[in-house]
């Protein structure tokens, strides 16, 4: 999964979801729900304004082959496996909360559907380029449909302690990547001559399944990327053990206000912890 998929989304999710508060006289059918155009709003970045953004970028050359003779595995590393098992988890509940926060609608299922295909279309996507730049990973396809059998899970037995995180793993670097996503536009396509730009994006960030057994301490597993003795991130596992106490949650559990949803689903997907 390239990370350009990876964050958008749920932070869609956290930022445009204060539009419940929009004002105005509220119509019979949207005191059930929030306003029916901020959810199509929502969609249409997704399935319409994402997209054509794209098209300009990294599917500038789609639609050059044919992708289902372009399978094969180009990042053989677990960390980019749970990125697309944690993709998988928190799209369908962005797809689930617009529907049912926007539409009135209560259907896991269609929240299931649209993130299948939203996903499955981005892998497609990427294999057809006509350079080969990216193959159609079957894995890939596999952790997407993990995670959302993960999140349906989830949702039927809410109480089961488990959470997929993204965090960052080296803070020392982490102003390096907020520098790389300032100046994409401009660097789009261009590489370090002797490092690999997308590797050290990875070994900065990491992905971690964690445990919660009582209250907010919780234990787990954390996957990224080695560096060098550069400190460039190279493509070789790395694994380490995570724990703490969920400090925010607890904080939003502790004092319940309107932010409470948000602030618990913010811990839920992302963590703020120190390296490990």
């Amino acid at each position: 999964m390239r990370l350009r998929y990876s964050i958008i989304l749920p932070i869609l999710l956290f930022a445009a979801s204060f539009a419940d508060s929009t004002d105005g006289i509220p119509t019979k059918q949207e005191k059930e729900h929030g306003p029916v155009w901020v959810g199509c709003t929502l969609l249409g970045v997704e399935y319409i304004i994402g997209p054509i953004v794209a098209s300009h970028f990294w599917w500038k050359h789609a639609f050059g082959t044919n992708p289902l003779t372009n399978i094969n595995e180009q990042e053989r590393y677990l960390e980019d496996k749970l990125w697309h098992f944690w993709n998988g988890e928190n799209v369908s509940d962005f797809h689930y909360w617009v529907l049912k926060d926007y539409f009135g609608k209560d259907s896991p299922w269609i929240a299931m559907g649209m993130t299948f295909i939203t996903l499955t279309a981005i892998e497609f996507l990427d294999a057809s380029d006509s350079r080969a730049h990216w193959g159609l990973s079957l894995w890939d396809q596999t952790s997407n449909m993990g995670g959302i059998l993960f999140w349906y899970i989830k949702h039927k037995y809410p109480e089961i302690p488990i959470d997929v995180r993204m965090g960052i793993r080296r803070w020392d670097r982490f102003d390096e990547l907020m520098k790389r996503s300032y100046e994409f536009p401009a660097n789009f396509g261009k590489e370090h001559p002797e490092h690999s730009l997308h590797c050290d994006n990875y070994s900065i960030l990491k992905i971690e399944i964690i445990v919660g057994p009582c209250n907010q301490y919780y234990v787990g597993f954390a996957s990224s990327l080695k560096h060098d003795e550069d400190g460039w991130g190279i493509s070789e596992n790395l694994f380490g053990v995570t724990a703490g106490f969920d400090v925010m949650r607890w904080y939003a559990n502790r004092h319940p206000g309107k932010l409470t949803p948000y602030i618990n689903s913010f811990g839920k997907y992302f963590s703020l912890s120190p390296a490990y």
